[in-house]
């Protein structure tokens, strides 16, 4: 089992690849909901192309992202992720937490306490999420896809069995523009991630997912 943190971050991370978002207020999200049923199941196989498609042709992006935690606190900061494989979370003080993937290995550092944890990028659901080609109903196992005239709700969690809890992926009804995403532990407990002034598709500076020692002092690049 991933610590808990580790755990949240690489979730957080798992389904922004998509279409430009549409702007979004503020306010704290209502946590309250977990996907657990299918709208239209006969559709199921073609709403998941259709994400797949749109996940498939976002080759890159970087942002800023707005954490609520489950106890009502919040977390902020920059993301940036190049498929297949890279990322980096790069969380705002007060958060001591930086967390990059070269491709191979993830590596989460807590800059506080001057600690590094590494886990293999294949044992973690990144693995399904950064390939190269993403493909949802073969990669997870999808436990809901609910559809209103406005958003696309899809559930997921690891078809093997080996990580606990879910995923919720939040699209515009019309454009599968990218909304946010649930994540639900073991517990029950939620925590919701919405992103803002994301760019797409642009050149990504590959020192980005490389982990380095300067970045123990330096909390903003």
């Amino acid at each position: 089992m991933l610590p808990g943190k580790l755990s949240t971050a690489i979730c957080l991370i798992i389904l922004t690849t998509a279409t430009v978002p549409q702007s979004h207020g503020t306010d704290a999200p209502d946590q309250s909901q977990s996907m657990a049923a299918f709208t239209d199941p006969q559709s199921v196989p073609q709403d998941l192309a259709q994400l797949d498609y749109t996940l498939n042709h976002t080759h890159s992006f970087s942002g800023r992202f707005t954490q609520y935690n489950p106890d009502g606190s919040t977390d902020q900061g920059q993301i940036f992720l190049r498929r297949p494989g890279k990322l980096r979370i790069d969380y705002a003080d007060p958060s001591p937490l930086l967390i990059v993937s070269d491709g191979v290995t993830l590596v989460q550092q807590d800059r506080a306490l001057e600690t590094s944890d590494r886990v293999p990028l294949a044992s973690t659901p990144l693995h399904f999420f950064l390939r190269k080609k993403v493909n949802l109903a073969e990669d997870t196992e999808i436990i809901g896809l609910q559809k209103s005239p406005t958003e696309i709700r899809v559930t997921a969690r690891d078809g093997n069995g080996e990580m606990e809890g879910s995923i919720t992926m939040v699209f515009d009804a019309q454009t599968l523009a990218f909304r946010s995403w649930i994540i639900t532990d073991a517990f029950g407990e939620q925590t919701r991630v919405m992103m803002s002034d994301l760019q797409y598709n642009a050149d990504l500076d590959p020192r980005l997912f490389i982990l380095r020692d300067d970045d123990r002092r330096d909390r903003r690049r």
